[in-house]
């Protein structure tokens, strides 16, 4: 039996989500918080809490702080908060993106200007092809390596170089519902990422095969906690209200642009402009969870008042889950794929309580309400 959540739009088949006895999503309830009602987050206790964090930095440093950094409004909007409000000298890292758009790449010089120091890394590109595909056909999430990569190689560019803190952006769990221990201040360390940033229980070790040496993939393992014990990783969204909308509208003041229309399955022009194949992605997320990129979006914007929930809905059911053909077929030729293999592996994730497949389609159970 799937339920939907009475003001938001995620279902419960969404992982790590949890309603109460009165059909209340979790994220919703941290949204009450978040916002000024109910038992409230105290943002100017928080921020103090974050100031505490940079005057305990040690005083012989590199760099204040390192910002894993994509071409996204987020990270760009986290560097300029760094560099910017709080005067620290940030180090932005990018852990290539293998699909990387023109719009993110022009975010990215963007990003630079705001006048940060910037190491972009490149995974082998052979390496990368093989990874992307054996996300997809494990996991059935072609964007796994850059799950893995963006957090591992700026924790490990930030023990190279004795950086003490990392810097990322919304605290995952708050925003879209998570355990309430995970939804409070907390590190972003090897046990949050092994949990929560998307590895769907694959390993790196996993991957090792004829293809793929150890040590190939030695760069992608997120240093042990001995490593890091003189580094702290936390979300900014802990200590400061997170409000994509205006900060979305802050950082296109200095040139940020976003995508002339939205992905296939997406209702924004914001989000996720640096990725070409987000559609492919969150397809497959669509038919395992009966949601997708559209309901993430725009139950944002339900909490936070910028549309009701009947809006919504009615774009959600025409939009989420929807997949460009084309992109398909790029894709395809990507990883070196035909394209019956493509539908054999999305057939294998399509969630067959809530989907039926008919006429080469698969069509939702039940009625999104």
């Amino acid at each position: 039996m799937i339920i939907f959540c009475k003001k938001c739009l995620f279902p419960n088949t969404k992982p790590d989500l949890y309603f109460d006895d009165n059909g209340i999503c979790d994220a919703c309830h941290s949204a009450e918080t978040k916002w000024g009602k109910g038992n409230i987050v105290d943002w100017d206790e928080r921020a103090l809490e974050f100031e505490s964090i940079l005057s305990s930095l040690p005083k012989d440093r590199l760099y204040d702080c390192v910002v894993p950094v994509s071409g996204g409004k987020d990270s760009t909007y986290q560097t300029y908060r760094m560099v910017k409000e709080h005067n620290l000298k940030a180090l932005a890292v990018t852990f290539d993106q293998f699909d990387q758009t023109q719009v993110g790449q022009h975010n990215l010089e963007v990003l630079k200007e705001i006048g940060v120091d910037h190491v972009h890394f490149t995974l082998n590109p052979k390496i990368v092809k093989l990874l992307v595909l054996r996300g997809f056909e494990e996991v059935g999430d072609l964007y796994w390596v850059n799950h893995v990569g963006m957090f591992s190689v700026p924790t490990r560019v930030a023990t190279w170089m004795k950086i003490p803190l990392i810097i990322y952006g919304e605290n995952p769990q708050f925003e879209y519902g998570g355990p309430p221990e995970k939804r409070k201040p907390q590190p972003m360390n090897k046990r949050w990422r092994q949990e929560f940033a998307g590895l769907r229980g694959l390993r790196e070790e996993d991957l090792v095969d004829e293809d793929i040496s150890t040590r190939d993939l030695d760069i992608l393992r997120f240093p042990e906690d001995n490593e890091t014990k003189d580094i702290k990783g936390i979300f900014y969204g802990d200590y400061y209200c997170w409000d994509p909308v205006k900060h979305t509208q802050d950082i296109k003041s200095f040139g940020w642009k976003p995508l002339i229309s939205p992905p296939m399955g997406s209702s924004s022009v914001d989000e996720n402009c640096d990725m070409a194949f987000i559609d492919i992605r969150e397809h497959i997320k669509y038919l395992k969870y009966g949601y997708g990129r559209a309901t993430d979006q725009l139950n944002i914007e339900i909490r936070s008042g910028n549309i009701s929930r009947d809006e919504a809905l009615i774009k959600v059911r025409e939009i989420d889950g929807k997949v460009s053909e084309k992109n398909i077929k790029k894709f395809c030729e990507y990883v070196g794929i035909n394209r019956n293999y493509f539908d054999s592996l999305v057939d294998r994730f399509a969630n067959r309580k809530i989907f039926d497949k008919l006429n080469d389609k698969w069509e939702f159970k039940y009625e999104r309400n």
